[in-house]
């Protein structure tokens, strides 16, 4: 096992996306299609197919149009569910945080992320985050938020245009310059697949949600072979809590 400073041993590094992995929804939809006309939602579910990157500055200009304030739309965050058994699988991080350093890459913005976290009692269980970042606006702007997209230049054909998880893990790890025991994604979209094929090795895991999309490219499309990192499909945080034991 490596050793790094201080002659403790070295950690896993521990990542989560968050839509759809720690949520059981997507936020961003979920809020979208209880809040907006479903003009306004159909309007925002084309956006992103085309990967328009101000989706989310429409969005919330749509939510000030409409009259909501920001604690409205923190009402809305806070409806979210957590995927089965996530709740579980972060009590058991929380007593076994020793063993991991623990990394949110993500899409979406940090306000919305920080938030729910912050709700459901597990924000400080996270040392890090890679994602938009925003600013809150006042009450006199067209917007409640708006988030500056254009942070994450890259011609990756694998990733979002907004994001590339492969560039921006390599970044990471080449700012924090430590050796982790294993790098482990519990993830569902396809765009995770960046980084698992293009950073992870022998050693490390990758968790795919299943029914989602990545698990459905490794596994319908036969991506897998283009991976040498172990993969385990997960429905819920307890197949995750069993695997991390073995850890």
């Amino acid at each position: 096992m490596s050793k790094i400073e201080n002659n403790n041993f070295a950690k896993n590094l521990l990542i989560f996306d968050f839509d759809e992995t720690i949520t059981d929804q997507d936020s961003e939809y979920e809020v979208a299609k209880n809040t907006l006309t479903y003009e306004q939602y159909q309007k925002i579910v084309e956006q992103d197919k085309i990967g328009d990157s101000e989706t989310f500055n429409h969005f919330f200009k749509h939510l000030k149009e409409r009259g909501l304030s920001l604690e409205d739309y923190n009402k809305h965050l806070e409806k979210l569910e957590l995927s089965p058994k996530m709740k579980e699988l972060f009590e058991y991080l929380k007593k076994n945080k020793s063993k991991y350093e623990i990394l949110i890459i993500s899409g979406d913005i940090e306000y919305v992320i920080k938030h729910v976290l912050k709700y459901h009692g597990y924000l400080d269980l996270f040392d890090d985050f890679i994602c938009n970042t925003c600013e809150i606006q006042n009450e006199n702007s067209e917007r409640l938020i708006y988030v500056q997209m254009i942070q994450f230049p890259h011609d990756c054909n694998l990733c979002i245009p907004t994001q590339c998880k492969g560039l921006e893990l390599k970044k990471f790890l080449e700012k924090k310059q430590k050796k982790y025991e294993k790098i482990i994604f519990v993830c569902d979209g396809g765009n995770d697949f960046c980084p698992a094929k293009k950073i992870f090795q022998k050693n490390d895991i990758i968790f795919p949600r299943v029914g989602h999309g990545l698990c459905k490219k490794l596994f319908e499309n036969d991506s897998k072979k283009e991976l040498i990192c172990e993969i385990y499909p997960w429905n819920s945080g307890d197949e995750i809590i069993t695997k991390l034991k073995e850890c």
